[in-house]
Formats: structure tokens, C-alpha cells, sequence
């Protein structure tokens, strides 16, 4: 049976095939201002088939897992068309098939789970997307961030805790903002809480946090959580922050956080449509560069916060 997870990898493959031309980091007609990226976020896949087989282990349920093995100069599946493929054609379809085939991951768990209304009316898909991936955090101490950071497209200033009527986050936080607006306005929910409080998936994770994990002082502890709630306080904080600009830096979510959020996801620009919840989660160096038994302890500890997570939104059958 299948579960209502589709995990998303869009930067852990390794293929660099002759006939697609590299993307490079400055080219003027593809790139933004501050220029492309083309490194893998290495082992992003081997956890995230992890978390897929570890899902399977503790619940007997698979989810949908769609990887993109092209390595991240070739296409970078996680950016628009343009500046993901470098206007080759090949590298175009990949990109593509890469966004339908997680479209079509959506299509089957709408049509096995079903949807459900909130109080807003907005309707939703009964499931999550959870899209994976990894950063280098050389800004931080410690060789590299070792947070775990969860992005829900609401940046550190919307995270502000110190910023007026920023607390809970709902109160500034239209209802279209943000990859939770779905979940945000279930029964008894709110955005605050399923962003840093007890039911966030951060806090979820560090409460189970994994034994190998244990004799870290924050390698895999969830930013946002209830532990730690403001993600631009922490990134402002010289006790984990070393940038010489003092802050450093904190990843929100993406291209495929925020396209997966509609069901009609390239052809809804107004939110109109059937909605599914999505989230991504930035792995660090800690975890990644470590080793196959910390992996897999890893995805164990993720399905169980991903799953429990999900069944408090949406009930028992969906893993």
C-alpha cells in the first residue's frame, strides 16, 4: 500500500552526461545576480531512500520518491526552467518530467486519501511533499551549520520574534503565505505551532533525536522548533553564527516547496486550486558526511516525525 508521502531529491544525483553542457555559476543570461549554483548536496539521496525504506519498515506503507540523478550542473530541478537547464533542450525535458512525475505522486495520493476542506474552505490533499535537501553552512561554527533547517517558504524576518505583532506567526502571515496553507487552518492548528511549537516537525525530530546524534550539541536539532523557535535570532547569535556580517545564513524553502503547493502546479498562480502541503528540510554536514549507520538511524527517526506529523493532521490511514 502506499503511503501519502511523496519525498523530493532534487540535487542528489551524480549523472554528468557529455551531451548536456555544464551550468556555470555566472553566466549572464540564465543566472540571478548572485549567480547559479551547480554542486550536489551529497547524500540526500542514500537518506532519502533511507527515510523511504525506513517508512516501509515501521508502517508497511511506501511512499512516492522521486529523484533527480542528473547531477546539479547538468539541471537544477529545485529553479525555474530557464535557469535550471541552461536552455537545453534534453536537460529541459528532464526538468520537466522531473516536476510531473511529483505531480503525478500527488495525483495518486489525492485519489487514494482524498481531500479535505479547513476552515478557510480551501481544500487540500490528505498528504505531504517532503523535499530534501542539503547545504554547506561554512558561515557557521563548527566547520558548518548543524541544524537540521526546515523551510516553510517564511523567511527570517517573518520568523522575527522580536518584531512587532510577529508572535504568533499567523497574525502577519497572510493566508496565502507560507508551504502550509493548507494545514495552517486545519481544526485546532495554527501556523505557529506546526512551524516551531510542539508539532512542528523540527521539535518532532528532536525529541527522538537519534543516539549518534546525542553527543552533539545541536547536530540535527530542528530550526524552527520549539528549542529553538527564531531562526534569525540563532543566525544572529555568535555562539553558533561566524560570519563576518553576523548573520548567516537560513534557508526558507524553494522552487518545488512552493510550485507543489497547488495541485495545478504550473498553471495556478493565484492558489485558486486544490492545495497539498509542503515542506523542505536543509540536512547538514553533520548528518550527511556521516556515516551509513547515522544515515540510516536518520531516516528512521524522520519517517516516525514525518508520519506522526501527518496523522495528527489528517488521521490514522495515511501511513
Amino acid at each position: 500500500m502506499a503511503a501519502a508521502l511523496v519525498i523530493v531529491v532534487p540535487h542528489g544525483g551524480s549523472l554528468r552526461p557529455d551531451y548536456i553542457n555544464d551550468r556555470k555559476t555566472n553566466d549572464p543570461t540564465y543566472c540571478p545576480s548572485g549567480g547559479c549554483r551547480v554542486s550536489a548536496d551529497s547524500y540526500t539521496k542514500q537518506i532519502a531512500e533511507q527515510i523511504a525504506s525506513k517508512f516501509i519498515q515501521n508502517y508497511c506503507k511506501v511512499p512516492y520518491l522521486i529523484i533527480n540523478e542528473l547531477h546539479r550542473s547538468k539541471m537544477d530541478a529545485n529553479r525555474e526552467k530557464e535557469e535550471a537547464a541552461f536552455g537545453n533542450a534534453i536537460a529541459e525535458s528532464a526538468w520537466t518530467k522531473f516536476h510531473e512525475y511529483i505531480n503525478e505522486a500527488q495525483t495518486h495520493i489525492q485519489t487514494e486519501f482524498d481531500t479535505v476542506y479547513n476552515e478557510a474552505s480551501i481544500e487540500g490533499v490528505r498528504g505531504l511533499v517532503f523535499d530534501v535537501h542539503g547545504y554547506a553552512g561554512t558561515d557557521w561554527h563548527n566547520e558548518g551549520s548543524d541544524f537540521i533547517q526546515w523551510g516553510y517558504r517564511l523567511g527570517k524576518d517573518s520568523l522575527d520574534q522580536n518584531a512587532v505583532n510577529n508572535c504568533p506567526i499567523d497574525i502577519t502571515s497572510s493566508s496565502t503565505r507560507g508551504s502550509f496553507t493548507h494545514a495552517r487552518q486545519m481544526p485546532d492548528e495554527s501556523l505557529e505551532c506546526l512551524v516551531r511549537g510542539p508539532k512542528s516537525l523540527g521539535q518532532r525530530f528532536n525529541d527522538q533525536l537519534p543516539l549518534s546524534l546525542a553527543s552533539s550539541m545541536t547536530c540535527g536539532r530542528g530550526l524552527p522548533s520549539l528549542d529553538y523557535q527564531d531562526p534569525k535570532a540563532v543566525a544572529s547569535d555568535p555562539t553558533y553564527c561566524a560570519d563576518n556580517d553576523g548573520v548567516c545564513s537560513y534557508y526558507s524553502g524553494g522552487y518545488d516547496v512552493k510550485v507543489h503547493e497547488r495541485m495545478d502546479w504550473d498553471n495556478d498562480p493565484t492558489f485558486s486550486g486544490i492545495h497539498m502541503n509542503t515542506v523542505q528540510a536543509e540536512l547538514p554536514r553533520c548528518i550527511r558526511f556521516a556515516t551509513d549507520e547515522v544515515h540510516e538511524e536518520v531516516g528512521d527517526k524522520l519517517s516516525i516525525a514525518l508520519c506522526s506529523f501527518m496523522t495528527d493532521l489528517f488521521g490514522s490511514d495515511i501511513c
